[in-house]
């Protein structure tokens, strides 16, 4: 597993050296989009000379005269208010660096990787992360070791990784390659910047790289037996004791101590899931609690409160007011946040699901998330209702049209609701489905209304109400 292979990768470099490889690569590199590098060459532009752009390259290979260059340092915002660097490699070297993954990784997948290890590998991903949690809840392993590295992608030590790297692959050409990229720095305000760690967060060859070097936790953990999930640099351990879990904490800080990594404190906990919620990959598992109907132990999982303010945000952005559309570009704009957000929530039915297959009772409910997509839905339209006015747009407005602009016009005109794009992914809901219940929602609103102003001795359907609702009709025909 992660102890040195008797028979080490030999042959990489030579496995690079096929035009019809490196187009491959640029078509892969092609499809995950992004930026240029420091040299102004783009995707569209490497794409207009492709086979002349391919041959020199394949040259620069052949003749091992290929260097790599510095990557474009630039910076995103986090959710926290700060800023993460990323590092754009230019799109010759993304080529190549997909060329030595598309080698690699086929081999580490089969033989080195361990399969409690989910991000960034083919076939993985955020359900098998979530089946893989839900399994060890249900199993009782309710104390977790919540962690997170510190700058995880840039403290990586180029020399251990190398190190690391020498024990699966004897190529020397290809490990000078990497050595390489690691090595090229960054350009920032036009200085070109050096540093013995790190891997730029950009890169294609990055997300492998990392994974290639904390397998030899993974390896660690699994030696000692105790049971795991990680997704990059974010993982939790479980425990079915206080006892057993903060033995796995210590064993874990040494071992990373060792890798010349530390833990990050504040983002770092030990969770008792008996009384204790914990977030993993956008999603909140909300503690054992007695359920509702017979009693019985359930756990919720919500997604995690930041990623709903995430899509509100998202949302608000794609719906200013100080724009005239019409209604068609304004659904065409919010739709597509909609799908994302919502088939990434429905992940966690999904996961329920595939363990139910694999014989797994589930205690785990969902159905909180119901209430937040009812709350979003409503956010959304109110969004929509003042967008839709184009003089002098105001909340005021929006809410005099409520009557007119209500659930059924905005199905109508095809805005995709998230608590019916989520029921209908998890368990097939119709659209005809969601506007009966909307329906029946709605009349059993107003019948509520009607008797609390009767309890009050008013009128509901006062006229003052009436000709406000005649206004919003007439204002919007």
């Amino acid at each position: 597993m992660n102890q040195e292979w008797k028979f080490k990768l030999h042959s990489v470099y030579g496995q690079l050296l096929f035009d019809r490889k490196l187009t491959k690569s640029f078509e892969q590199v092609k499809a995950n989009k992004g930026a240029g590098g420091i040299d102004g060459e783009t995707i569209e532009s490497y794409e207009r000379n492709l086979h002349d752009n391919i041959m020199n390259l394949l040259g620069k290979l052949k003749s091992k005269t290929y260097h790599p260059q510095p990557v474009r340092r630039v910076y995103i915002p986090k959710k926290n208010g700060k800023k993460r660097p990323l590092g754009i490699p230019t799109i010759e070297d993304r080529i190549v660096q997909q060329s030595v993954v598309n080698v690699l990784q086929p081999k580490f997948e089969e033989q080195l990787f361990h399969s409690w290890s989910v991000g960034y590998r083919p076939n993985r991903g955020v359900k098998r992360a979530l089946q893989i949690i839900l399994w060890n809840i249900e199993q009782g392993y309710n104390h977790i070791y919540d962690c997170d590295i510190k700058g995880f992608f840039d403290n990586i030590p180029h020399e251990k990784l190398i190190k690391v790297l020498k024990k699966y692959v004897s190529d020397r050409t290809t490990l000078n390659l990497v050595e390489k990229w690691l090595k090229a720095g960054y350009m920032e305000e036009g200085k070109r910047l050096h540093s013995d760690y790190g891997t730029p967060q950009g890169g294609v060859i990055s997300p492998l790289l990392a994974n290639v070097y904390l397998n030899e936790m993974d390896w660690i953990w699994d030696l000692h037996g105790i049971r795991f999930v990680r997704y990059a640099d974010d993982f939790l351990l479980f425990a079915k004791t206080n006892d057993d879990i903060q033995k796995a904490a210590a064993l874990t800080k040494d071992e990373l101590k060792e890798l010349g990594l530390e833990i990050a404190k504040e983002k770092t906990k030990v969770v008792d899931f008996q009384k204790d919620n914990f977030d993993f990959l956008g999603f909140t598992f909300h503690h054992w609690r007695e359920g509702k109907n017979n009693k019985k132990p359930v756990f919720h999982v919500t997604p995690k409160a930041e990623s709903i303010k995430d899509f509100r945000l998202k949302i608000k952005e794609k719906t200013r007011k100080n724009l005239t559309l019409s209604k068609e570009e304004w659904i065409k704009r919010v739709n597509p946040i909609i799908r994302g957000k919502v088939n990434y929530y429905v992940t966690i039915i999904s996961a329920i699901k595939e363990n139910a297959d694999l014989g797994l009772k589930s205690n785990c409910k969902t159905r909180w998330v119901r209430r937040t997509l009812e709350a979003l839905d409503g956010y959304i339209r109110r969004r929509l209702r003042v967008a839709f006015i184009h003089k002098h747009p105001s909340q005021r407005k929006g809410m005099k049209m409520q009557s007119r602009w209500n659930n059924v016009f905005f199905l109508k005109i095809n805005l995709i609701p998230t608590y019916w794009l989520y029921l209908n992914k998890a368990y097939g809901y119709t659209k005809e489905q969601y506007m009966d219940d909307i329906t029946k929602k709605s009349k059993h609103r107003v019948k509520n209304r009607i008797r609390r102003a009767k309890e009050k001795g008013e009128e509901y359907y006062s006229s003052h109400r009436l000709s406000k609702m005649q206004n919003a009709w007439n204002a919007s025909s």
